[in-house]
C-alpha cells in the first residue's frame, strides 16, 4: 500500500474519531440537560379563554392548573414541590385546580411531602383536585388523607360551585377515567341550572365524551406530559387516553380544553426535552371583553 493512501485512511480515520467524539459529547450534554436542567425549570405559562355566557364577575378569573407532580423522585422532591407551590401562589390565582397523578407508586411514601405542599397553596376560592391512574393504580387512602389535612377539596365526580353575587361557576371533577372511576352522569346531575361549567378530568382525550354532553364549556387535563421528550419533526409518543389530545388549547365542538404538559416526569424516560414542566395559569374571559381589547 502506498504512503499517500495510507495518509489518507489515517486522516479518514482521525475525521471519524473526531467526529464520534463530538457526537459522544452532544449526546452527553443532551441527557445532562434533559434529565438535570429542563425537569427542573418550570414555565410560567397564562391561557386566555374565552367562553361565552361567561357573567361578567368572573371576568379575569384565574385558574392555577397544576398536574403531574409525580412527587418522591429525584426530580420532584419536597423542595421541589415547595418551589412549585411557591410559584403557584405568586400568580395570585383565585383557584387552584390539581388534575391528578401527584405520585408515580407507593402513595404512602409521598403523603407527608404532598401534605406539606398542598398545604402551602393559597387561592381566593379555595383548591380543589381530581385523581389520575397513578394515584388510583394501588392504595390511594394515603392521598385522601393529604387532601384532607391540607385542606384541598377532591372532586370524586362531584361539583364545587362558585358563588358571585349570585352567579355561579361550576367546577366539576371525574374521578380517573383509564381506571374506570369517572361517572359523568353522576356528575352532570349535580350541576346546578345555571351558570359557566368547568370539568376536571385527567386524561385529555376523555374531552370528547365530554363535549358530546353539551354541558361543559372548558375542560382542564393533564396526563400526556405533552410528550416529555420532543424531538422535531418526529411525532410525540404519548399514552392511552392521550392520544388526540397531546398539549395546548383545543376546540371540540361547544367546549374547549386545555392539555398541561405537567410539572413531573415519570419514566422511561425520567427526562424532559424541549418540553418544560408548566404551572398554567388559565384566565377566563368573556366574549366581548377580548373582543373589545382587539379592536383598540
Amino acid at each position: 500500500m502506498s504512503k499517500h493512501i495510507l495518509m489518507r485512511w489515517r486522516r479518514l480515520i482521525l475525521t471519524s474519531i473526531k467526529f464520534l467524539l463530538v457526537a459522544i459529547a452532544i449526546l452527553f450534554a443532551t441527557s445532562v440537560y434533559a434529565q438535570g436542567i429542563e425537569p427542573r425549570w418550570f414555565t410560567i405559562k397564562t391561557i386566555d379563554v374565552t367562553i361565552a355566557g361567561l357573567n361578567p364577575v368572573f371576568e379575569g378569573y384565574k385558574i392555577v392548573q397544576l398536574t403531574d407532580l409525580h412527587a418522591r423522585s429525584a426530580l420532584m422532591n419536597r423542595q421541589q414541590l415547595e418551589k412549585v407551590a411557591r410559584l403557584a401562589n405568586r400568580q395570585q390565582p383565585d383557584l387552584i385546580a390539581l388534575t391528578g397523578d401527584y405520585i408515580t407508586k407507593d402513595a404512602a411514601k409521598s403523603e407527608e411531602m404532598l401534605t406539606n405542599a398542598f398545604s402551602q397553596l393559597k387561592a381566593n376560592d379555595g383548591v380543589v383536585a381530581i385523581m389520575g391512574n397513578h394515584d388510583r393504580g394501588g392504595d390511594s387512602m394515603p392521598l385522601d388523607r393529604a387532601f384532607w389535612k391540607s385542606k384541598v377539596m377532591l372532586l370524586n365526580n362531584a361539583v364545587y360551585s362558585i358563588d358571585r353575587q349570585g352567579h355561579k361557576l361550576n367546577i366539576a371533577g371525574v374521578d380517573d377515567v383509564w381506571l374506570k372511576r369517572a361517572n359523568l352522569p353522576k356528575t352532570i346531575a349535580q350541576l346546578p341550572p345555571d351558570g359557566t361549567n368547568i370539568l376536571l378530568a385527567h386524561e385529555p382525550d376523555f374531552g370528547d365524551i365530554a363535549a358530546a354532553t353539551d354541558r361543559f364549556e372548558l375542560q382542564l387535563s393533564g396526563h400526556s406530559h405533552g410528550g416529555q421528550v420532543v424531538i422535531p419533526f418526529v411525532p410525540r409518543v404519548t399514552v392511552t387516553w392521550a392520544k388526540k389530545y397531546i398539549q395546548g388549547l383545543y376546540r371540540i365542538g361547544t367546549m374547549q380544553l386545555y392539555v398541561s404538559p405537567g410539572v413531573g416526569t415519570t419514566g422511561p424516560p425520567k427526562a424532559r426535552f424541549n418540553c418544560r414542566p408548566e404551572i398554567s395559569v388559565i384566565v377566563l374571559h368573556r366574549s366581548s371583553s377580548l373582543q373589545a381589547d382587539a379592536l383598540t
